[in-house]
């Protein structure tokens, strides 16, 4: 007995199909079997959706899509069936429905076999009848073709046959590209070039040519010689000669020769490092901020160029505690109230003062929701940093606020993967953070106790 809820799936996808909206009622027997996956009249109702959708196939497709979908179409029904089958076995339905998928897909033997089975079930169904004369006819055409008779292919496929026409249809509008004929000359030395002569450099000399079939045969030799404008081996000097070879052979192409003794040009010292090219980069080139504004109308605004500084990320800002006394922090504008925000302040500061007025406007209270999963451990590291720097001045109250944040940051979200990330030089400002505060790794807490390494 199927259950409620696949009887009602049931109940919608029969009046979606008899409503010829087959791709819902498809949708509801899927319902059903989900519900309920003992009942077969559910993919066998699913299978015969199928069916009829795979006759409503758009016209606007391609022949080939229109084909392939037919065929996934009726591979889908023919899927159906067989679990109908294995729930219900012989059932004359699920064996007919079975059969006119197998013949939409051309398996003429199996779908033989399952409408004749059907036939024995219900031998007064004329459905199964018509179907089995359309599977004998196609079967004598195609056994008439195998004995060599004259068949067009057509009628035994007319659906590929067609959309094979449309294909060549197709390729016979596209015109052709237009070729010619090039009529190429190739061009011998009618004799042989003489060889060359080994002479001393010191006594060398350049013979002009006697034959005029001689000289065009060694210009001829001359063009087609490699001639290679860069060196493909290290450039390293080589070592000086202790004494000038005794004998050299004369180059077929002077200009080749005159190449290959000409010094290379020195090549400036490459970068070892990411770090040393922008280095050279900023040195060569500062960057340059300008610009301007240009309207349609033809009125425009000029920018004046100036050259913005550069810094290195190292030395944009030097926390040294020489000669501080007591810190006076700066406020922000804005107390900043996400991640983002928080980040884009800290860099844009640029003293110490200016930091530590960034912390002080955040309340530690704040700091899991202000930061949520968005922590850096270079951020963090920075912030380890100005906290060092502004205990060593000595003043109490600022130690105090620095208590509070250590012990805020151990709530924020994925904080401990934040501390692992960090390296071994910033878990020692870590350290030295709490140290300065007198707290030691079991006060400071399971987090914050992996500083200690």
């Amino acid at each position: 007995m199927a259950t409620a809820k696949a009887q009602s799936e049931k109940e919608k996808g029969n009046a979606a199909f008899k409503a010829g909206d087959y791709a819902n009622a498809i949708g509801h027997y899927t319902a059903a079997i989900i519900a309920d996956g003992k009942d077969h009249t559910f993919p066998l109702n699913r299978a015969a959706a199928y069916l009829k959708l795979g006759k409503y196939v758009s016209p606007d497709l391609r022949p080939g899509d229109q084909m392939l979908i037919l065929f996934f179409r009726n591979e889908d029904a023919e899927r159906d069936c067989t679990a109908a089958l294995s729930l219900s076995a012989l059932n004359a339905k699920a064996l007919f429905r079975r059969g006119q998928a197998r013949l939409g897909m051309e398996k003429l033997d199996e779908a033989l076999s399952d409408l004749t089975q059907a036939l024995k079930r219900e031998p007064a169904n004329e459905a199964v009848k018509a179907e089995i004369k359309k599977v004998n006819d196609l079967l004598e055409k195609r056994k008439a073709k195998v004995r060599g008779f004259p068949l067009s292919v057509g009628e035994v496929f007319p659906t590929t046959v067609k959309a094979a026409k449309q294909k060549a249809e197709f390729s016979t509008s596209i015109p052709s590209p237009n070729r010619r004929r090039v009529p190429i000359t190739i061009v011998e030395p009618s004799s042989p070039a003489p060889p060359a002569k080994v002479q001393p450099r010191a006594t060398q000399t350049r013979s002009t040519p006697i034959a005029t079939n001689e000289a065009a045969s060694s210009s001829i030799i001359d063009t087609l010689q490699p001639v290679s404008t860069r060196s493909l081996k290290p450039t390293q000097s080589p070592p000086a000669a202790t004494s000038p070879p005794a004998a050299s052979t004369t180059p077929l192409n002077p200009s080749s020769a005159v190449q290959s003794t000409a010094p290379a040009p020195p090549k400036p010292e490459q970068p070892r490092s990411f770090k040393d090219a922008k280095q050279a980069r900023e040195t060569v080139k500062p960057s340059r901020v300008g610009g301007g504004i240009f309207r349609a109308s033809g009125e425009s605004t000029v920018f004046p160029t100036r050259i913005s500084p550069t810094t290195t990320p190292e030395n944009s800002m030097t926390l040294s505690t020489n000669g501080i006394e007591q810190l006076n922090p700066v406020s922000p504008a804005k107390a900043p109230t996400t991640c983002f925000e928080f980040s884009r302040a800290w860099e844009a500061a640029g003293t110490l003062e200016e930091r530590w007025g960034i912390a002080l406007s955040t309340r530690p209270g704040s700091l899991p929701a202000l930061f949520k999963t968005s922590l850096e451990p270079s951020l963090l590291a920075s912030i380890l940093g100005v906290f060092q720097t502004v205990l060593a001045t000595g003043d109490r109250s600022a130690g105090a606020s620095v208590r509070e944040y250590m012990d805020a940051f151990a709530h924020v979200e994925r904080f401990e993967t934040v501390v692992l990330f960090l390296s071994r030089a910033e878990k020692s400002v870590a350290k030295g953070v709490w140290e300065s505060l007198g707290v030691g790794k079991e006060e400071a807490g399971r987090v914050w106790a992996k500083v200690w390494v």
